[in-house]
Parts: structure tokens; sequence; C-alpha cells
């Protein structure tokens, strides 16, 4: 009897329980898991949005009170000097000759009297002076003056007659009233030319006046300054400000008068503040930052652009008011409710792009996403860059 072969391949493999099998799909299920949360832990560790901001320029500015005392203890006060006093002066003015009526005047300038002897040379006014050239004009000296011996001195002198005959150039003089014996040891000579033979006649005006009464003010003050500052260490105070109170002021002639020019005399009580100018900035600056918009920091402050004026000076008591005013430009700042993070989760960067604008601090932004396929805005915040510019000027 012939025994039959057991079928080929069949020996020593037996089929899988139903626990391994179980635990076959458990082991692929991980595998698969695992897989997918790697992915998800990349996407999450990899994914970005950087939000770039170009701000708007925001001028901000303000004015701070700050007292000069002797003795500062409060917040706005400081040391300086407080120095008084009283100024008088006079000047005369030319109006424009555009658009004025012309008429004979007497030319007018400085020369310089000349004497060569070993006595002093007493002239009264209106002493005559000839030029050397035949038909020369005559000249006359405006005040008493004293020649010194072996010297000279500066007079001004006007044409005894009105018209353009008066203004000459540069010329020698002799002095006609001396003796003939002492014209060529005392005489006269003038560098300049002598001008003023016409006269262009205007009606004088208040602006007129307003003017001549300012620009004379200011030149006061400018001839002050040295006068004022005398005693006091520019070293610890370099800053300066000036009160000015006009007292008294007067014109020869009044508006509504025809002329060709006009003598104004003044009377200023000038009160100058010495500071620290850097306290005085350094208090401005953070006046300026502590009154920013909501959401907005500095960007650049205008330090030249600081002014201090005085309200009011008590050189007695060494006090003064100073106001002092600031600008600068300031930005939205990344702390703004603006640029709350929440407010882009999920969206696009068009949709982004959208809610910045509303802003008025936003010029423009865009949005750029890593890695690049990314079309929205990741869930984490902290996955969230916002890149704000300098603001443009």
């Amino acid at each position: 009897m012939v025994k039959a072969l057991p079928k080929k391949g069949g020996a020593g493999r037996k089929p899988l329980s139903r626990s391994l099998r179980m635990y076959q799909r458990i082991a692929v299920a991980f595998v698969i898991g695992t897989f997918v949360l790697l992915v998800v832990v990349l996407y999450l560790s990899v994914s970005r949005a950087t939000i770039h901001v170009v701000p708007n320029a925001k001028l901000v500015s303000t004015t701070t009170a700050i007292n000069v005392v002797p003795n500062p203890t409060l917040t706005g006060e400081m040391t300086g000097v407080v120095v008084e006093q009283t100024f008088t002066q006079a000047k005369s003015f030319s109006l424009p000759s555009d658009g004025g009526t012309p008429l004979p005047a007497k030319a007018t300038g400085l020369v310089t009297l000349i004497n060569k002897t070993s006595a002093p040379q007493t002239l009264v006014g209106t002493t005559r002076l000839l030029g050397n050239d035949p038909g020369a004009t005559l000249f006359r000296i405006d005040n008493y003056t004293t020649v010194p011996a072996n010297g000279q001195i500066d007079v001004t002198v006007h044409a005894d007659q009105p018209g353009l005959a008066g203004d000459i150039g540069p010329a020698q003089f002799t002095i006609p009233g001396l003796p003939a014996s002492q014209q060529t040891e005392i005489y006269a000579v003038s560098v300049d030319s002598m001008t003023g033979g016409v006269a262009y006649v205007h009606q004088l005006s208040e602006q007129d006046l307003n003017d001549a009464v300012n620009s004379l003010t200011d030149e006061m003050v400018t001839g002050a300054k040295t006068t004022l500052a005398a005693g006091v260490d520019r070293t610890v105070f370099p800053g300066e400000a000036y009160n000015i109170e006009v007292l008294d002021k007067k014109s020869d002639t009044q508006p509504g008068t025809e002329t060709g020019s006009f003598n104004v005399s003044l009377s200023v009580k000038i009160a100058a503040v010495y500071y620290s100018d850097e306290l005085v900035r350094q208090a401005a600056t953070a006046d300026l930052t502590k009154h920013l918009p909501s959401g907005y920091v500095m960007s650049s402050v205008n330090t030249d652009g600081l002014k201090v004026t005085v309200d009011s000076a008590d050189a007695k008591k060494n006090t003064a008011s100073l106001e002092v005013y600031l600008d600068g430009v300031a930005s939205i700042g990344a702390t703004s409710d603006v640029f709350a993070k929440e407010r882009f989760v999920g969206r696009s960067a068009s949709e982004v792009m959208t809610l910045l604008s509303a802003s008025e601090g936003v010029k423009s932004s865009s949005v750029t996403f890593t890695p690049f396929w990314l079309k929205r805005v990741p869930t984490l915040k902290d996955h969230i860059n916002v890149d704000i510019d300098s603001p443009l000027p």
C-alpha cells in the first residue's frame, strides 16, 4: 500500500491566531499614528506667519511748564539764574525807494577828523568841510567835537545843500574855518561814499512803524546778551531765554505822514533766564512720551526744534516760569491692540491685510508664510511674528 505524500509547502506553517492578528493591527495602527503625529508636530514646529507692517508717522507735540526756583523740591522745578535790566536806544530807519516819490535830501556819511598838531582842536557843530576837487560839495559836521592832539576821531557829516551832488565817493576834505597854516595838519577823510542825496518819500504806515520797533527790539536784545550774562556761570546754565517788555516807544514821525525816513526810540525791560538745557530737554522729552496716544511709541524727537519761552520772571526772587515746546514723530507699537495675535489666527494673508488697513496707524502691510505652501495663519500665537518698520518721513 502506497502512502500519500504531504502537500508541498504545507509543512510547519500554521495560521495566525486571532490574538496575534489583533496585535499586528495595533502595531500597524501605532506606526501610522506615530507618523501622523510626527507630521503634525513637524507642521506645528515649523509653520510660521510673519506680518510685516509699515506704520504711518504721527506728529506729536507737547508744551511743558517748568519753574525756575532757588531750591527745587517738586517735579517740574529746577535751578537757574534770572537777570533783569532796562535798556534805551534810538535808531533811524529809511523807507524803501521802490514806489516812492523822489525828493532832494541832504547826503550824509562818516568822516575821520585827523589832527597832526600837538594840541587838541575843538570844532563846533556845523563846522564846514570842503572837498579838494573844484566845485566840491560843502559838508558840515553834525555835532560839537574835539579832535585829540596827534589823534583822530570819527564824526557824522551832512551836505550843506540837498541833492545828488552830495552823493560823492571817498574823498579828503579841508576845514576852511581854520587858519590856512593849520589846514594841512587838521583835515578830514572819508572811507565810504556819502549817500542820501535823494529821498524817496512814502506814507508811513503802522506796519512800517511796527517793523521798525521789532527790528530795534531784536537789535537791543542781541546787544544786551553780553551785559545780562555777566557773572552767570554759562558752563552750569548754558540755556537761555528772554522775556521782553517794551516800556516806552516813540517815533518822530506819525503814521500817515509822507517821509523818506523816521527815527524810533525804545525803552525795553529785558529779563534773561539761564538754565540747564539738558534738564529742560529731558523734562520735555519725558512729558512728550507720557502724552503719547495709547499703543504708540516714540520714533524720533526733534530736539533741534525745542523752544523755550519765558512766561514770567522775577529777578529779585530769582524765579521764572518757562514754557517748553517739543515735538517728534510717533508710530504705532507692537503692544497696540491692533496687533493682538488672536485677531489673525486662522486668517488668510488678504484677510490679515484688510484687517490692518482699517487702522489709521498702519500705512501698509504684507504677510509671508513658512513653509511657503501655507495659506493661513497658524493657530499657535507664538508662531505669529509682527515686524514693524520705522515710520517713513
